[in-house]
């Protein structure tokens, strides 16, 4: 039995899963004088995360809208026969690369081997808000505890100027308008949402936000944050001074989750080595391939966590159809121009396709709506992999 081990169970590594599933072991399965093929699954939470639809979610007025993100991996499974799937609820903690098997820490630690792996297992961010940190129930508490202090806070915090401190904001901004609450943002950098490289969409995401009440501050970090007397947080910012505050939002950046794997398959941020067209691990050796945030060529974008699977798949395919023909050829080409939709509140925003500024009605049609969130589901049920 050859297994096909995937690491990380949210946007990549859940939509290889199906991917593989439907498209890959069909075939390589039908030839049964040789040997048979499986997936196994692994990952510290049971549940996907729709982060796209976080900011809205944490808003919300009942416990259904807090949940709305997170979708049940095990229901949108249960269909493949047991033979060719396998789901281990773990954390990847080590690896040997000699004798190729995995030390995931469940309820005790097991062993897994693997014949080709697939490693998704993103990054960790600051804060449980914007990436599942261990188990589900760890992120909807999070949500919860927020949206709980949300109503009673009147000083709020966020630190970070991209999209998920920007539209966190607006949200926030939008719903609670006029309450009284002082609400500031921190860019960290010389304007809002910098990485859409257009300084007139930052200037409007800057301006719809003061129309909602909110204090932009440019080249200011958060250096460190501790609770305090009360529920509330004394942050320190990178002049020295320090702020206390009902509430503080840490919407910047992660980590990569790598800490595991050999250093020489990474690069100098700790992301895997990847080739961006094949997502073949580069200095992993053969039938190693990563997708994801946690891979050198993506940009942290669900485009570069979704659209690259079918290269993925059809890599691992032609690695071990020994350069079948029963799939057609799959490379991955990374969008090269900016491409982002940032709602400020449910009515509009800011962004930018292919380049070009595009205006709030747009940003209103396509996502403010609802944050797309009809599109949780999704990534749980493989329905973006549909088709080979």
């Amino acid at each position: 039995m050859h297994n096909i081990v995937i690491l990380g169970g949210n946007f990549s590594g859940v939509s290889t899963a199906h991917y593989l599933l439907r498209h890959v072991l069909p075939h390589l399965n039908s030839n049964t004088e040789k040997q048979s093929y499986k997936v196994t699954l692994i990952s510290p939470s049971d549940h996907t995360f729709f982060k796209v639809g976080a900011p809205r979610a944490l808003v919300g007025t009942s416990k259904a809208e807090l949940h709305a993100p997170f979708t049940s991996i095990a229901e949108h499974f249960s269909s493949y026969p047991a033979a060719t799937f396998t789901f281990i609820l773990g954390s990847a903690v080590a690896l040997d690369a000699a004798t190729q098997t995995i030390t995931v820490r469940t309820e005790k630690d097991e062993s897994v081997h693997y014949d080709s792996l697939i490693i998704a297992t993103g990054t960790t961010s600051n804060s449980p808000l914007w990436t599942l940190h261990n188990s589900f129930a760890e992120t909807t508490s999070a949500f919860e505890d927020l949206n709980a202090r949300l109503a009673t806070a009147k000083t709020i915090l966020i630190a970070g100027g991209g999209p998920a401190g920007v539209e966190t904001t607006g949200e926030i901004a939008y719903k609670f308008k006029g309450t009284g609450k002082t609400i500031t943002i921190l860019s960290g950098q010389d304007a809002l949402l910098s990485y859409l490289k257009h300084p007139t969409v930052s200037r409007l995401a800057e301006s719809q936000l003061s129309a909602l009440g909110v204090r932009t501050v440019h080249k200011l970090r958060v250096t460190s944050s501790s609770m305090v007397g009360e529920g509330k947080t004394e942050v320190v910012l990178s002049d020295g001074s320090k702020q206390v505050v009902d509430l503080f939002i840490d919407a910047t950046g992660g980590t990569p989750n790598s800490s595991f794997l050999p250093p020489s398959w990474l690069d100098e941020r700790k992301k895997v080595l990847t080739d961006s067209q094949t997502l073949r691990a580069m200095a992993a050796g053969p039938n190693v391939y990563s997708i994801g945030d946690v891979a050198s060529f993506s940009k942290g974008n669900v485009m570069d966590s979704q659209w690259s699977v079918n290269a993925l798949g059809y890599s691992v395919y032609e690695d071990l159809s020994n350069g079948g023909k029963a799939l057609k050829v799959k490379r991955y080409s990374q969008m090269g121009k900016a491409m982002g939709l940032v709602p400020i509140g449910p009515k509009g925003g800011v962004g930018v396709m292919f380049g070009w500024r595009v205006p709030s009605w747009f940003v209103w049609l396509i996502k403010a709506r609802g944050f797309m969130m009809e599109k949780a589901p999704d990534v749980a049920n493989g329905a973006a992999v549909l088709k080979a």
